[in-house]
Parts: structure tokens; C-alpha cells; sequence
């Protein structure tokens, strides 16, 4: 009977864009309590539920959730399909119609499925072999700039703080292999650049917002490291060659006489840049400047330290 309950109230959760603990409480003759206790084990098995404070809250499902492919077998899906389409020829709830066509959608759901495209340029943002774990997100985000939609989500910064923030997305930047959003948050009244890798849950709300007055976006890529990039020389083994090419670009790579490879970029020194350094092993050596190979020689020392 729990698990049942459960069940509906996620299903409903997905129908409608919100509903409030009273409305599921009368819906389904059960407790205040009880409801806020599935809604809890329903957020504790990885279902990003929103709670919506104030005069006209309640609960909502983020927007980039998918029911997981493998939920129900495919005899499962065409008889709940089948039984709520039977159900709906009476009643003909426009809830029941966004539920089967979201159970209808689950055997269809192809997770690596991000492309963008812009005339003959396509980016696929899908990772190689496995699903993209925040192509959903995106999605919603390219939706929401092309449609002028406010959206809220939940983000944790840097240092694993988390909070709450409307934004108006402008623009979808790929940097380094990573997705940002330049939005204007209204939380900070200014734009920001969001990391959608540290965006946990993801909402459309039915606000439209006029687009802002922006910075050139080469600027805004400019400003977005604390640190001034600095000249850096690598030393580089053959077998990483590909790999380094990949990541700074093959016009970067220089090869002497002698077949020695460097690489000479101008990046800013941080913990990111290090770790990326450390990643290629002992296949890569930092030539230059000396404060990058000291914090390269401190990572990895504390690296070995933890093994003693």
C-alpha cells in the first residue's frame, strides 16, 4: 500500500507542474503527515522534488527528471498504458493524457541524446559509452533561452554551499569540455556564469523575462578566472601527444630536431590546471614557471602521503 501511494504521488507530481501537500492529502484520504513523509522518500530514492514556499507553493518535480528506462518492463508499460487509456475514454482528464504520453515516453528514451545544432555546426554534448548525466538539464536550458522562460534551480557552488536561484539563461557556453549558462541571476542582480555540472535540480517557471543587454561573451570567458593567465611551457612523452593536442590544441605543439615534443600555452595557474597535469602521470613535466612545478610537486606529495 506505501509503495503504491508513493507511486501515485510521483506519477502525479509528474502531470502536474505543482500541487500542494493538502491537495494529495485530500486526493488520496491520507495525513498531512503521511504525505510529507513519502514526499521525503521520494526526494531520499533520487527524485528531485522542489519544495515551493509561500501563498501559492507546494511540491514540483524538476523538470530534467525521467522516469528510469528500465522502471517498467515493456508488458508492464503497454498494460498501464492500456488501462489508463481505457480509464481516460471516460473521463478524459487532461492529467490522465500528460501521464500516458510520459509512461508512453519511457521505452523511447535515449539518454545520450544532446545535440545542438546551428546550421552546419552540431555539438554533441553526450559522453562516449555511457549517459549524459546532465544532458537533460541542458536541454531544458536551451529551451528556456530560445522560448525567453524563467527558470529555477538548485545549485551548490564551489565550496559545496547550496542555494536557491531564479535566472534569466541568455546564453550556453562549452568551455574545456564543460557546459556553463550565462544567466542573470536574481538572486545577485547581475549576470553570472552557472557550471550546469553543479545544478541539482532544474524547474521552468511560467514567467517569460525580456532579454538583457550582455557582454560580449570573449569578455565575460576573459574575466571568468581569477588568476591572469601566465606562460607555461611543458615537456611532453609521444604516447600523451594525441591527448595534450586534444586539450590545448595541436597549433600549441612544438616537436625539435632532436624529437623532444613541448607544448607552449598561456593558462592560469590553478587547482584545476594542476590536477589536469597530474592526470597524464609521468608523461607530462611542467619546464616552466617554477611556482607551477612546485604546486605540481606539492599535489602529488600529498597525494603520496595519503598512501603511508
Amino acid at each position: 500500500m506505501k509503495y503504491q501511494m508513493m507511486l501515485k504521488i510521483l506519477f502525479l507530481l509528474l502531470a502536474r507542474r505543482k500541487v500542494s501537500a493538502k491537495y494529495i492529502a485530500d486526493k488520496y484520504e491520507i495525513s498531512l503527515r503521511t504525505v510529507y513523509r513519502y514526499i521525503d522518500e521520494l526526494s531520499l530514492s533520487d527524485v528531485p522534488i522542489y519544495n515551493i514556499r509561500g501563498r501559492n507553493g507546494g511540491y514540483a518535480i524538476s523538470d530534467s527528471y525521467k522516469i528510469p528506462a528500465n522502471f517498467l518492463t515493456e508488458e508492464e508499460s503497454e498494460k498501464v498504458i492500456q488501462t489508463l487509456s481505457e480509464l481516460n475514454n471516460e473521463l478524459g482528464s487532461s492529467v490522465l493524457d500528460t501521464a500516458i504520453q510520459k509512461i508512453g515516453s519511457i521505452s523511447k528514451q535515449n539518454e545520450n541524446d544532446l545535440h545542438i545544432s546551428f546550421g552546419n555546426l552540431v555539438i554533441d554534448g553526450s559522453g562516449w559509452g555511457t549517459g549524459d548525466v546532465y544532458g537533460e538539464t541542458i536541454k531544458i536550458i536551451q529551451r528556456a533561452i530560445e522560448e525567453s522562460e524563467t527558470l529555477l534551480i538548485s545549485y551548490r557552488d564551489r565550496d559545496g554551499e547550496p542555494s536557491s536561484r531564479t535566472i534569466e539563461p541568455h546564453t550556453l557556453i562549452l568551455k574545456q569540455g564543460l557546459w556553463y549558462v550565462y544567466a542573470y541571476c536574481r538572486l545577485r542582480n547581475s549576470f553570472r556564469l552557472f557550471k550546469v555540472g553543479r545544478i541539482d535540480k532544474i524547474m521552468i517557471l511560467d514567467e517569460k523575462f525580456n532579454k538583457r543587454q550582455t557582454e560580449d561573451i570573449k569578455a565575460v570567458l576573459s574575466k571568468f578566472y581569477d588568476d591572469t593567465p601566465e606562460d607555461i611551457d611543458l615537456l611532453i612523452d609521444e604516447c600523451i601527444r594525441p591527448d595534450v593536442e586534444e586539450w590545448l590544441g595541436v597549433n600549441k605543439i612544438s616537436v625539435s630536431q632532436s624529437g623532444k615534443i613541448t607544448a607552449s600555452v598561456k593558462l592560469p595557474i590553478s587547482d584545476y590546471l594542476t590536477a589536469k597535469i597530474l592526470s597524464f602521470g609521468s608523461k607530462i613535466k611542467v619546464l616552466s614557471p617554477e611556482k607551477l612545478k612546485k604546486a605540481v610537486i606539492e599535489t602529488a606529495q600529498s597525494v603520496k602521503d595519503l598512501y603511508k
